[in-house]
């Protein structure tokens, strides 16, 4: 390895842990990268002035200008971890309504780093996206609720209901971005409601900084529950719904084939067919699933989920009579 080549990595190495940690002195960094406190004190004046990086010098402490936009530390990918990348873009590209101009731009610059079949793959999904309605306001929206994500910054955010009231104001502590088929979710602390909620950003209109910060607390379990639920933007409640839907023989090789969800069960059916069964927060995301399989399911359980399933399959028929 060339003295340019050890620079390099060094410098990306240093980037990397003041965005961990905040900030840091030249003796910790130097301790934790095994070098002079001299090089590394020539390294802080190359990360500012080769890597374009702005730092603050406070209290013997550097660390990153708050609220700086400067590119994130590279990253090295071999050939199967860019392949993963790619298969989590072409999955993304597929629940994506807008074209959004980050997604454009983080796209081109990873198409340029990787081997030409795949930069080729990557570059065909991002023609795909420019053929989609332009996000307009709703990349503000998104820009400024990451921001005071990633610096724990509360918020004033005009939400919109799917109600005919009135657009209501929320001073709201963001948490947790969550991306799903169904659209991209916040989930944080709303001062107003008292408790920790779930908005869906198609239905905010607008965000502010509300001039404040708060300490983002662990969010395993927030995490965790939201992966209990159907469709992973569902937050629910301490309620649980056992479910058990029995699908034909023809449907049932796409069943067992299939991860459904961290609960399931999978019963065999004389016949041929298979019983999925799957413990739930909330109905709401799996109905519309359930009924998207037609005359191919029936749900055993619960009583009131088949009811609903089956009126709105008699209604459909209905129409089509």
């Amino acid at each position: 390895m060339t003295e340019q080549t050890k620079k390099s990595t060094r410098l990306s190495r240093i980037h990397t842990l003041l965005m961990q940690r905040g900030s840091l002195t030249v003796r910790e960094l130097a301790n934790d990268l095994e070098r002079s406190p001299r090089t590394i004190q020539r390294d802080m004046l190359d990360l500012e002035s080769e890597l374009g990086v702005p730092l603050i010098y406070e209290g013997r402490r550097w660390s990153i200008m708050p609220g700086s936009s400067h590119p994130m530390s590279p990253v090295r990918l071999t050939l199967h971890e860019s392949r993963a990348i790619y298969f989590a873009l072409r999955v993304f590209s597929r629940t994506v309504n807008e074209c959004e101009p980050d997604t454009i731009q983080a796209l081109q610059k990873l198409a340029d780093t990787l081997p030409p079949r795949l930069c080729m793959q990557i570059k065909r999904t991002v023609g795909e996206l420019r053929g989609r309605p332009e996000s307009g306001r709703r990349s503000d929206v998104l820009r400024a609720i990451t921001e005071a994500w990633v610096r724990g910054q509360t918020v004033a955010m005009i939400h919109r209901s799917l109600s005919p009231a009135r657009p209501r104001t929320l001073t709201f502590d963001p948490y947790l971005l969550e991306a799903t088929q169904s659209g991209t979710y916040v989930i944080g602390f709303s001062h107003e409601h008292g408790e920790v909620r779930v908005f869906k950003l198609d239905r905010v209109e607008a965000v502010e900084p509300a001039g404040t910060t708060f300490d983002c607390p662990d969010v395993s379990d927030i995490a965790d529950r939201l992966s209990q639920s159907w469709g992973g933007a569902v937050f629910g409640n301490d309620e649980q719904h056992a479910v058990c839907v029995e699908f034909t023989a023809a449907a049932a090789p796409r069943i067992r084939e299939s991860y459904w969800h961290p609960s399931q069960q999978l019963e065999e059916v004389a016949g041929g067919g298979v019983r999925l069964k799957v413990l739930l927060p909330s109905l709401l995301e799996f109905t519309p699933w359930v009924r998207s399989w037609g005359p191919e399911a029936r749900v055993i359980e619960p009583p009131a989920l088949r009811d609903e399933v089956a009126a709105s399959l008699r209604a459909a028929a209905e129409r089509y009579a």
